[in-house]
């Protein structure tokens, strides 16, 4: 795991609401503190589409950040900053896939929980934490070390 502080929080909430930063994440979870608070979770309700919707969004168990994040900066832009915010993203598992091949990872992508990005706001800094969850124990942290990378490379321009 690292923590990542980003110094050009603009130009980074510019891109993670109004750009393609996150798109290949989904939301996890997320809070959002203004003049009242907001807890999000970010799986998707099934009963919510009917059959047609369903088959066109109902790919991944959580919502895709590509589709919520304008709903966010909705809630967010105003004269204001919020008082602070927490979102858990999760990378796609197409992605993870992608992602294995890339660093030449030799892990069944079953036993991979979920890649994520933890983003935290308080008004005073953003910092964002890289993590692994994996199903099972294993010693071998090599994962975790080029997901290290992975988090570090997206985000080094804000940093």
């Amino acid at each position: 795991m690292i923590a990542v502080e980003i110094e050009n929080i603009k130009r980074f909430m510019a891109g993670f609401l109004g750009g393609d930063l996150f798109d290949d994440f989904l939301m996890n979870e997320g809070k959002l503190s203004m003049d009242i608070a907001y807890e999000f979770n970010g799986k998707v309700l099934k009963e919510f589409y009917d059959t047609e919707e369903w088959e066109k969004y109902g790919t991944y168990p959580y919502i895709p950040w590509e589709r919520e994040k304008s709903r966010m900066f909705a809630l967010i832009k105003g004269k204001k900053t919020p008082l602070g915010f927490q979102f858990v993203m999760m990378l796609k598992p197409e992605k993870v896939g992608e992602f294995l091949v890339k660093y030449n990872l030799a892990v069944n992508q079953e036993e991979i929980a979920g890649l994520f990005v933890n983003l935290l706001y308080d008004r005073q800094s953003l910092k964002c934490t890289s993590g692994v969850s994996r199903r099972s124990f294993t010693l071998d942290r090599g994962l975790e070390e080029y997901w290290d990378k992975e988090v570090s490379e997206r985000l080094k321009e804000f940093m």
